[in-house]
């Protein structure tokens, strides 16, 4: 995820997602899927080309992508593009973050080359509503409902059950500049101004170096393991407070598009999302064989953010626990919900109008997502 972002399993899910999503060896080295004679992709009016922009480094949290490819694809350390052929199709998931001057992933779909290619990016909801105006997205599945964004915190100093806990208190908090969730949670009173510290750079040593007493920026996925077993400092559990669960209900990455490319790729998403939403019920039910080539690919990256199987089985794990990737109430995986989006929409529009970045007059829901591509019959075991 950005910033660096199981199931008992039921039998008819797991033989679909077996059968029909891309996991697990759909890239033409070696998938019968992928050089199958129908090549449904390719038949659905697919180009050539399926390239789908992360915003960072390789990692578990991005399995479900990389497992439409499969386990067998190529790997271009030069640029950070996996690719595979799947059902006819070249399909591309591009790692981000550095790799791409840590450009936002809507302005990269604005620059993508889409003469014969169906660019996709992940981005979250608020950085959609952000730039509804001047370069707006429209998303066509729902991959990450919970943003897994979280302030992290020491037990034995702090006994904080909620954000508007920490607020209560003087301690400093770490994070990004430029975060919205932290205009959001300063506008609405569960942090103090007078507390934050937008100096934070990734990295726990002002942390650790203050013993504890303040509260840092996190990922679920990621921090509470880190400072449990690798920083050699510390070693030992902290507390974590999902931001989500302060009422900013953020769709931390959503499959969206330069919206003309829906209109012009729309029997090609037919196929597809659905094939996504398999390809991501499958990771999630065995992820090991993604994960193994996730880190096979950040060794070659030689990337500050390195991955090992430790963190990727803690990440997947707290991706369920903490249903960061979950169905929506009628059990289907990637639908976004109006009532939901609106809320974003009214929580954002005065947060950017007062940093002057205006989003597009009358924005709607239905301006910044479409269900109609998602198969409602797919979803993770319940």
């Amino acid at each position: 995820m950005k910033r660096k972002m199981l199931f008992a399993a039921a039998p008819a899910v797991l033989v679909l997602a077996a059968t029909a999503a891309c996991g697990g060896g759909s890239s033409d080295s070696g998938s019968a899927s992928a050089g199958s004679a129908t090549g449904a992709l390719a038949a659905a009016g697919c180009p050539s080309t399926i390239a789908i922009q992360l915003s960072w480094y390789p990692e578990a949290e991005y399995g479900g992508m990389y497992n439409i490819i499969g386990a067998n694809g190529d790997f271009d350390s030069g640029s950070g593009v996996y690719s595979g052929t799947v059902e006819g199709v070249k399909v591309e998931v591009k790692a981000g973050g550095p790799l791409t001057g840590n450009q936002q992933v809507t302005s990269q779909l604005y620059t993508a080359d889409d003469s014969d290619t169906l660019n996709i990016g992940l981005l979250a909801s608020d950085e959609s509503i952000q730039n509804s105006a001047k370069q707006p997205t429209k998303a066509v599945m729902n991959y990450f409902d919970k943003d897994p964004q979280v302030l992290v915190f020491d037990p034995a100093t702090y006994d904080f059950k909620s954000i508007a806990d920490i607020g209560k208190t003087d301690a400093k908090v770490l994070y990004f500049e430029g975060s919205t969730y932290m205009d959001y949670l300063i506008g609405s009173g569960q942090i103090k101004q007078s507390q934050v510290d937008g100096s934070y750079s990734g990295g726990p040593d002002t942390f650790i170096a203050d013993g504890g007493k303040d509260v840092q920026s996190g990922l679920i996925t990621s921090e509470p393991y880190k400072y449990e077993n690798e920083y050699a400092q510390w070693k030992k559990a902290i507390g974590s407070l999902l931001v989500y669960d302060s009422g900013y209900h953020n769709y931390a990455s959503e499959l969206a598009m330069v919206p003309d490319q829906i209109t012009k790729y729309s029997s090609c998403l037919k196929a597809f999302v659905p094939l996504a939403q398999k390809a991501t019920v499958d990771y999630m039910a065995g992820p090991t064989a993604i994960t193994d080539k996730i880190d096979e690919m950040n060794k070659e990256l030689n990337s500050t953010s390195q991955t090992d199987a430790g963190l990727d089985a803690a990440a997947v794990k707290m991706m369920a626990d903490k249903k960061l990737i979950t169905n929506d109430a009628n059990g289907t995986l990637g639908n976004f919900d109006a009532t939901r989006m609106q809320d974003m929409i009214d929580i954002l529009q005065p947060i950017f109008a007062k940093q002057n970045k205006a989003i597009k007059d009358g924005l709607k829901p239905a301006d910044l997502y479409t269900n109609e591509f998602v198969d409602p019959s797919i979803g993770l075991p319940q």
